[in-house]
């Protein structure tokens, strides 16, 4: 009887070896995962500045040139 329980007590120590194992290799795959998506996040962060950047230059341009043919007109109405 004592020889069974020290079997099942070694196969239970032995199982708890693998699932420490399987664990730290979970947590190293979820570091990554984490990781790997900061890295993602920050490289759309990046392409969407660039977009609003150009976007925002555009309309300021685009503005200038109308406050300028504004300006212009006005002139024009007060000669």
């Amino acid at each position: 009887m004592e020889d069974r329980i020290l079997g099942i007590l070694l196969e239970l120590q032995k199982d708890m070896k693998e699932v420490k194992s399987d664990i730290q290799e979970i947590k190293g795959t979820v570091n990554r995962i984490v990781a790997s998506q900061t890295i993602d996040v920050i490289g759309m962060l990046k392409v969407t500045k660039k977009k609003t950047d150009f976007e925002v230059d555009y309309l300021n341009n685009k503005l200038t040139e109308m406050d300028k043919r504004l300006f212009s007109l006005e002139k024009r109405v007060e000669n």
